[in-house]
């Protein structure tokens, strides 16, 4: 029971901080009139996440090995602070951007810190953990997202500001409430510890491959509206995008515990991959209402569930003493590529078919590293 408690604490802090991260984005041009800012200083709310996981990605996972229950502590409190302190003025733009910051220096503990934790907490389960972790990051995301107007609507910022400062609290408490009978010691994190953790391969293939991942569906949920005007179904946009995330959940909860049980993470990611090519590839040729919501389900039904079964790759073939080192490396890597391939996409989106072509070349791309990435039996095993 205690462990099935951390687990939901953990989950509904995570929750509470990627909420945290859009809630001003169904809401930003209204909430640059209330604040009395540019729409561009309420979207940079949102930016501060991004930017702030990738300079801390490395540190926090550096701090987790060193003190793993300290710092997933510090993540979920700062989490606690950022939701409840919005209450302190929230129509103070300054005051929010610091709340904004708080969360966002919270992020990369909390998600650094789900390999570890799964190991930890319920290591027999450990894919199940990663998945119900990540699970609980996609859904507060969405919520917010999809609340969020009629959130503003019933009651300004305040009500925005309501269920990640409610359900942080519920979180904290529960993962405090245990989290002293987590194993845990505390280490020295030692520069050749670290070196040792760059080295190995295996992280580097598998966060080039997250990261080329991450990047499709960044960029369907940042341009795919203006990429699909040449085709007249900007209008559909973001429906096709909140089916692929949602049918993506679904193989989130099913799909990452069966393959680790049966060890095939490599094979697993050398078949979707390809799929994933061909829809796109397809999607190229026949963009059509039916094929976007199709062909965007399928993809995201079978690709979402690539998170979790790579950061179980890691739970599985590399030593609690640098899980947060490893997962910070894998975040840098993922990141950098994301970011830059989202930044890219803006270049083809004057065409729906360029566009498209461009997402498939970067879906092969993966491929090609998961091809070179060593098979689950073929990994030493610490």
């Amino acid at each position: 029971m205690r462990s099935l408690a951390l687990i939901l604490g953990l989950a509904m802090v995570v929750f509470a901080n990627q909420n945290i991260w859009v809630t001003f984005s169904p809401v930003v041009t209204d909430a640059s009139s209330v604040l009395g800012v540019s729409v561009t200083l309420v979207g940079f709310l949102a930016i501060t996440f991004p930017i702030l996981f990738l300079i801390l990605t490395v540190p926090s996972g550096i701090l987790l090995d060193k003190n793993f229950k300290l710092w997933l502590s510090v993540g979920a409190l700062l989490t606690l602070l950022s939701g409840v302190g919005r209450f302190a003025d929230t129509s103070s733009y300054a005051w929010l951007l610091v709340c904004q910051l708080l969360a966002a220096i919270g992020q990369p503990f909390l998600l650094n810190g789900f390999v570890p934790f799964a190991t930890r907490v319920y290591e027999a389960r450990r894919a199940f953990v990663i998945s119900m972790l990540s699970l609980s990051m996609y859904l507060g995301t969405i919520f917010a997202l999809a609340s969020g107007v009629s959130l503003y609507g019933a009651g300004g910022i305040f009500f925005l500001a309501i269920p990640p400062a409610a359900i942080s609290v519920a979180g904290l408490l529960l993962l405090l409430g245990g989290i002293r009978a987590v194993e845990a010691k505390q280490v020295e994190v030692k520069m050749l510890n670290l070196r040792s953790v760059v080295r190995r391969r295996d992280l580097w293939i598998i966060g080039v491959i997250l990261g080329l991942g991450v990047a499709a569906f960044d960029n369907l949920s940042t341009w795919l509206e203006p990429a699909l005007q040449p085709v007249g179904l900007e209008s559909v946009a973001g429906d096709a995008v909140a089916v692929a995330i949602i049918v993506g959940l679904v193989g989130v909860v099913l799909i990452p515990s069966r393959i680790s049980a049966r060890n095939l993470r490599t094979r697993y990611l050398r078949l979707v991959i390809p799929i994933v090519a061909i829809l796109f590839a397809l999607l190229a040729f026949v963009a059509t209402r039916i094929t976007l919501f199709v062909f965007l389900g399928v993809g995201g039904f079978i690709m979402l569930p690539a998170y979790p079964i790579i950061m179980d790759w890691i739970g599985k073939f590399h030593e609690k003493d640098v899980q947060g080192s490893a997962t910070g490396l894998v975040g840098l890597v993922s990141r950098v590529i994301s970011v830059s391939l989202t930044l890219a996409a803006a270049w083809f989106i004057f065409s729906t078919a360029v566009y498209f072509a461009f997402l498939t070349v970067a879906i092969l791309v993966a491929f090609v590293f998961s091809i070179v990435l060593p098979r689950d039996e073929k990994m030493p095993v610490p």
